[in-house]
Formats: C-alpha cells, structure tokens, sequence
C-alpha cells in the first residue's frame, strides 16, 4: 500500500513498579474504540513487546494511542477481552514480527445489546455494511434495502461514527424488531421493492479484500 506509513498509529504502554520501569510502543494498523474504551486494535511488534502489550490487555491496564493525525486518546478494553496472536513473516527481516488482534468483550458479541459494529461506514462499502447488519441479526431482507434503511438510521443519529485507524467504524443502535418494523413500514408503502417471485434471496459475494480495504 503507498503511504501506509501515514495510516499507522501507535499505542504507547508505561509501567511504573518498585523494582522495575516498563514503557513500550508498538506500531497500530487498525483501530476501533468509542472514547476511552477500545473495541478492537490490530499492531505488530518483536516477542517482548507484544507479550508485554498482551499481558496488560488481559490485567485491564491503559494504553496511550497515537492516531495518524497527531490526536491521541488515553483507552483501555475492560475486562473479558480476547488477544489473538500470529507470526507476520518479511522478506528484509531475519527475524518474523509479531501481530496482536485484541477484541473487547462488547465486539465480540458484535450484535448483541442492541449494538452492532461495522468495520467501514462508507459510500462504497454500503452493501457490505448491509449484509453485516442482515446477518449479525438474522434479518429477513433484501439487498436493494440497504441503502433506505441505513440513511434512515443515519438521519436518527442511531448509526454513530467511532474512532478508529485504517477503517471508518461506526455502530448501529437498533435492535431486530426496530429494522423490521422499519422495513416492514417501508415495504408497505412501496418506498421499497419485495421481491418478485418466491425463493432465496441472491446476496452478493464479498472477500476478505473487501472488509479490510483501507477507508477513504
């Protein structure tokens, strides 16, 4: 990617203890996080900081994050997060990077409590924002649907921008019975088109390439 330098930010762990001073930056490719608390970080760095960074998301201490823009954010991810761990393998380096996917407890029941988060919230992206909300909630709809409802939702401050690194987050505060209640009214006033005839319903097929495309 051309000047992925100028997407990446940093997150930044200090410790200070009787017998020992700890302090660890590491790089942060993708972010989500509502304020001071974190839903989702994707970063990379050796054996040690990664471990260390790992061990503090699971003691629930805090971290200083550096955004693209200069801003920064004190954040932490609450208890129950989860830390997912891989080896990041470079042509130019010997040695293999280590990459940490960290998840708070909310993201991971992505869907739940009336509260669902979308990795992108753009133009280009709206039908695959769609067919998240459709399928983390079991909705019976359309594709043709997506853009109504969620310009409606847009319009009611119910679909709400985050803070994030590499993507344009933001989350839908509705729940399944208020989107087909939605639909339903709209179906019923011919603002939106039923399908034609009896059977499945032909979603369109995304990739990973799709979910992870850098935001705008």
């Amino acid at each position: 990617m051309q000047n992925a330098h100028l997407r990446i930010g940093r997150l930044e762990y200090h410790r200070s203890t009787g017998k020992a001073n700890t302090r660890i930056s590491v790089h942060v490719s993708h972010y989500i996080g509502e304020k001071e608390q974190a839903h989702l970080i994707s970063l990379f760095g050796n054996d040690a900081e990664i471990a260390a960074v790992t061990a503090a998301i699971q003691e629930n201490h805090r971290f200083d994050l550096s955004f693209p823009d200069g801003s920064k954010q004190r954040i932490g991810f609450g208890p129950e997060a989860s830390c997912y761990k891989a080896n990041l393998s470079l042509p130019e380096r010997k040695r293999s990077l280590r990459h940490l996917v960290a998840v708070s407890s909310w993201l991971h029941a992505n869907g739940s409590a009336d509260r669902t988060f979308i990795l992108n919230d753009e133009p280009k992206t709206q039908k695959l924002e769609w067919a998240t909300l459709v399928s983390l909630l079991g909705l019976p709809a359309d594709p043709r649907w997506g853009t109504y409802i969620l310009e409606a939702l847009r319009r009611e401050k119910k679909l709400v921008p985050l803070s994030g690194i590499g993507c344009a987050p933001a989350v839908i505060q509705a729940t399944r019975e208020e989107l087909l209640e939605r639909v339903g009214r709209a179906c019923a006033a011919g603002v939106l088109p039923f399908p034609e005839k009896n059977g499945p319903v032909v979603w369109p097929i995304f990739e990973i390439k799709d979910v992870l495309a850098p935001a705008s």
